[in-house]
């Protein structure tokens, strides 16, 4: 499958900001009331509050958090949609799902387990009131280790007993690809399948389960994107109306979500609590405008943004980490001075960086070649999908577990 080079350049902008935003929690938690104190004599209190509030809300991680699961609907579902006769079985793509993830995991849990076992982690012994406090409170164990690598990570994650805190969007990641592969298998290609769409989205939009919202929102794309049925119904028509303003009036386009951006990020400003919310719907236009407005592609296109998004599996799972024993260690042995601060930042994105290229190259490639193996033995023939009738049974199956999971 041909990859959306622009689309790799928006996770490895997330990535980062990821990144900066755990740094900037634990090793920096008064930069805003800098930027506060250095505004309000100024501006008036309101608008100094409020710019720094826009700050914290445009670099905060939850938004990219939403568009890495609308990203992931997005592009395994493009094979299904453009391709009706080739490719995996969906009980197979599952279970290449799986193992896909949890290789990565494994090697990123254990590496924190070894940090953990011979004393290297230190974050504990900063006092700041944050949840990654609680991270690091059990003893470390070769069996839970195990345990979490293979069940828990993506199946039942517990974060007061993890080794590593951000991989509790793993579950999130699994199960939500695995509801897509079963929503797939069961509604597929139908005529008046946009009706069922947006029932579906409704529901899932009521139970205030925002992050699945963001994968049907990547799943919906991708298939008016790639699907070459069902392009005379009323919803499609209103969907390619749009795309044409989009593409002819691209400066209009990025205004509009300019605005649109600054007004969902002023609506959180009174109500915090709708973060999630807000986060899942900004995640959708922000992937829509990055495959049509040709200055966003060109930014995210920038060698140096695709190359972050190559390695962003690897910076997301190790980061945290690295964080907790090397910048920890350096941030409590030495003077918080402006210095200290540069280099300490700069050694440990470096750091990252590096461990993260290393893990592309040995972990990432091999865990999509090994599930890519892992999923030809559950396939009828490398090339022919499941009957129709199978495909629904086992769909059924799958979105049923993987009901029964986000649920309980």
């Amino acid at each position: 499958m041909k990859k959306i080079y622009q689309l790799e350049g928006v996770r490895g902008f997330g990535a980062l900001l990821v990144f900066v935003c755990h740094f900037q929690i634990v090793f920096y938690p008064a930069f805003y009331d800098r930027i506060l104190g250095h505004l309000t004599p100024r501006l008036p209190g309101n608008i100094s509050r409020f710019m720094v509030y826009m700050i914290d809300m445009s670099i905060n991680g939850n938004m990219f958090l939403h568009i890495f699961w609308a990203l992931s609907a997005y592009v395994l579902l493009k094979k299904y949609f453009e391709n009706n006769t080739r490719g995996e079985t969906l009980p197979a793509s599952s279970i290449k799902r799986y193992v896909r993830l949890m290789i990565p995991c494994t090697v990123s849990v254990f590496f924190s387990y070894f940090l953990f076992k011979f004393g290297l982690i230190y974050v504990r012994g900063i006092h700041v009131h944050v949840l990654q406090q609680n991270l690091y409170a059990i003893p470390p164990s070769i069996i839970h280790s195990i345990k979490t690598s293979f069940w828990n990570n993506l199946f039942d994650y517990d974060y007061f007993n993890s080794y590593n805190g951000p991989l509790w969007t793993i579950q999130r990641e699994f199960m939500g690809s695995i509801f897509c592969f079963g929503l797939f298998g069961v509604i597929g290609k139908a005529k008046r399948r946009s009706i069922l769409y947006v029932v579906l989205f409704c529901c899932v939009f009521a139970l205030k389960m925002f992050w699945l919202n963001s994968f049907l929102f990547g799943y919906f794309l991708a298939d008016y994107d790639f699907s070459d049925e069902n392009r005379n119904g009323k919803l499609y028509q209103w969907a390619q109306a749009v795309n044409r303003f989009a593409t002819n009036y691209q400066m209009a386009t990025l205004a509009i979500f300019v605005f649109v951006f600054v007004a969902f990020k002023s609506y959180l400003y009174k109500h915090p609590d709708d973060l999630d919310m807000v986060n899942c719907i900004l995640s959708f236009l922000v992937i829509f405008i990055s495959l049509r407005l040709d200055a966003v592609n060109r930014l995210a296109g920038i060698k140096a943004f695709t190359w972050l998004g190559r390695v962003s599996f690897g910076l997301y799972v190790l980061h945290w980490p690295f964080m907790c024993a090397y910048t920890s260690w350096f941030y409590l042995s030495f003077p918080h001075t402006w210095f200290n601060m540069i280099f300490l930042f700069a050694s440990t994105l470096g750091a990252c960086l590096l461990m993260a290229k290393l893990f592309y190259k040995y972990v990432d490639l091999v865990s999509i070649k090994v599930s890519s193996q892992v999923a030809s033995y559950f396939s009828n023939s490398p090339l022919q999908p499941l009957s129709r009738i199978s495909l629904q049974k086992a769909s059924l199956l799958v979105i049923g577990g993987a009901c029964l999971q986000l649920f309980i």
